[in-house]
């Protein structure tokens, strides 16, 4: 028999959240060619990382590099790092898979990393990086 009154996905609060860490470099050249640039190659890579603390808190890392350079030559247009935290509390954390929590707190916390990233890198000189949404596979059981 199945429990209804039990959970499927956790219900978070976030705590707080913040930059932890941020790099932006802009090393191109003021005399790259516009050609250079509409053909240069973006390389993205997006982790998370989980934190337990305690029997109620946990945090997760939203890690975010984003790389841009020109394909003719060695040289960087940008490079964008980012670690955006998010420390949540959940009632009966045990209850929940680490993965569930990771993909939870990433879903809350990603619209502020994303805001961010498109700031920094519009205000930075570069071209803006615009982030589609994400979806962290949380499949939802519909009643």
């Amino acid at each position: 028999m199945k429990n209804v009154n039990q959970n499927q996905f956790p219900h978070l609060k976030i705590i707080k959240h913040y930059i932890k860490d941020l790099s932006f470099e802009n090393p191109q050249s003021v005399l790259a060619k516009k050609s250079e640039i509409r053909n240069s190659s973006v390389e993205v890579d997006l982790n998370l990382l989980y934190n337990s603390y305690d029997d109620q808190f946990f945090g997760v890392t939203l890690r975010y590099n984003c790389k841009s350079s020109i394909k003719t030559k060695k040289s960087n247009l940008f490079l964008l790092e980012i670690d955006y935290l998010g420390i949540f509390s959940v009632n009966n954390k045990n209850q929940f898979k680490e993965d569930v929590l990771t993909k939870e707190g990433a879903r809350l916390i990603f619209p502020f990393a994303r805001s961010i990233i498109a700031n920094i890198s519009q205000n930075g000189g570069g071209m803006p990086i615009m982030l589609d949404n994400i979806s962290f596979d949380l499949e939802r059981i519909n009643p």
